[in-house]
């Protein structure tokens, strides 16, 4: 009786700090969806070219190319506490972004709170790991429900901010942002400052070791990436501008883009459940083999069958993120953190050159056609998933172990 009510209160404290982090994912990433709602004050405020305008959004993702080096040095150091800073520092540079006098200033404010997220995203999953027990699929998919709800509710707090104290006036939004990382340090206060590691090579060294023993697991994922990018990547880009270009008017393609979000906050939802009794693998290899399907459903699709194709895109195509950071937090268990940075740096650039290149082909071929070349091109990932490592996960404790304890989330076994 004594085990069972211990097993419950872990279980119980285990749902706080899962919680707590997904609360924390909500509020960090509402800060870091302020720029675009108020970009249009911003270029009238400091006179910017769009060309300027368009490059402080990828001034806000450039420190996603050092997410490996952000996780190794998280893996060396307590990755607790960078995750619990993260929102305040993110807080004050996107609530300061209207203050700003300059292009200069609000460019350096841009890149704090573009590295200051990869500092959170990056050990952020390693710590759902360790805190998840024996379903980390579904904690990891309570994770990212927060990130998905930030991009619908961000641009609400933001506007409404600046409608009752003007864009100079955003920096009362800051004390949130505190507040979050306050409720993150009293969460964590019981979890290990860093993940428990093996003496082996630190830094670039790392990094190394760990490609050479998982090779094969990578470059399946960057065919999972070449898929997802030709589908999630440029359809959440040029949604609105395909629908626009179809004779839709533009509350209606934002509609669309609302339901095709829905659909993915579903989904994420759902594929993060199914993981932990189906296998992360099984799940992520069906996602991928539909995404292309799905894709070319949606672009000859029409009428009353758009927005049944848009649910299933979001449900299918946009989805698999929790089901991949689980993998990796189960798969590369030495070096989580760089593992995760590794992914995310895959994911960064896969996406914004893919949505690059659909951008020139849309400039000479046509969205509509160009989107249809998206659809082709994203069958060039699903030969990579014969490298998938095929492998039987045990998410559960071993023998003497509780079940709720800190590190049980994933053994791997031939």
């Amino acid at each position: 009786m004594m085990k069972s009510a211990s097993r419950t209160r872990n279980g119980s404290v285990g749902k706080v700090k899962i919680t707590s982090l997904a609360v924390a994912h909500l509020f960090h990433d509402i800060y870091t969806s302020f720029l675009a709602p108020v970009l249009p004050l911003l270029i009238d405020k400091l006179a910017l070219s769009y060309a300027a305008a368009g490059f402080l959004s990828v001034l806000m993702r450039l420190s996603s190319l050092a997410s490996p080096l952000v996780g190794s040095w998280a893996d060396r150091w307590r990755l607790k506490y960078i995750v619990i800073v993260s929102p305040a520092v993110t807080a004050a540079a996107m609530c300061l972004i209207g203050s700003a006098p300059d292009y200069r200033t609000l460019s350096m404010l841009i890149v704090l709170a573009g590295v200051s997220s990869t500092c959170f995203h990056v050990p952020a999953p390693v710590l759902i790991t360790q805190v998840a027990g024996r379903r980390p699929g579904a904690a990891m998919s309570l994770f990212q429900v927060g990130g998905e709800l930030s991009r619908t509710i961000g641009p609400l707090v933001v506007l409404g901010a600046v409608s009752i104290w003007s864009l100079e006036g955003m920096y009362r939004l800051f004390p949130l942002g505190v507040l979050t990382s306050l409720l993150l340090h009293w969460a964590l206060r019981e979890v290990p400052g860093s993940a428990p590691a093996p003496a082996r090579p630190t830094g670039n060294g790392r990094t190394r070791e760990m490609l050479r023993a998982e090779w094969r697991f990578f470059t399946a994922l960057f065919g999972i990436l070449v898929c997802k990018s030709c589908v999630a990547s440029v359809v959440a880009a040029f949604l609105t501008v395909y629908l626009t270009a179809q004779g839709t008017g533009l509350w209606l393609a934002g509609g669309a883009l609302s339901l095709l979000q829905g659909a993915a906050l579903a989904g994420v939802c759902i594929t993060g459940w199914l993981s932990d009794r189906i296998g992360c693998t099984a799940i992520l290899i069906g996602l991928t083999l539909a995404s292309p399907l799905l894709m070319l459903l949606f672009v000859f699709s029409g009428g009353w069958l758009l927005p049944a194709a848009l649910v299933l895109l979001g449900l299918g195509a946009f989805s698999s993120t929790p089901v991949v950071l689980s993998l990796i937090q189960q798969r590369c268990r030495a070096y989580p953190a760089t593992a995760n940075g590794i992914y995310m740096m895959m994911s960064f650039t896969m996406g914004a050159v893919t949505v690059m290149l659909a951008g020139m082909l849309s400039d000479v071929l046509g969205i509509s056609s160009a989107l249809k070349v998206c659809a082709a091109c994203s069958f060039l990932g699903l030969p990579f998933l014969v490298l998938m490592p095929q492998k039987k996960l045990h998410t559960g404790p071993s023998r003497g172990e509780d079940e709720n304890s800190v590190g049980t989330a994933g053994r791997w076994e031939p």
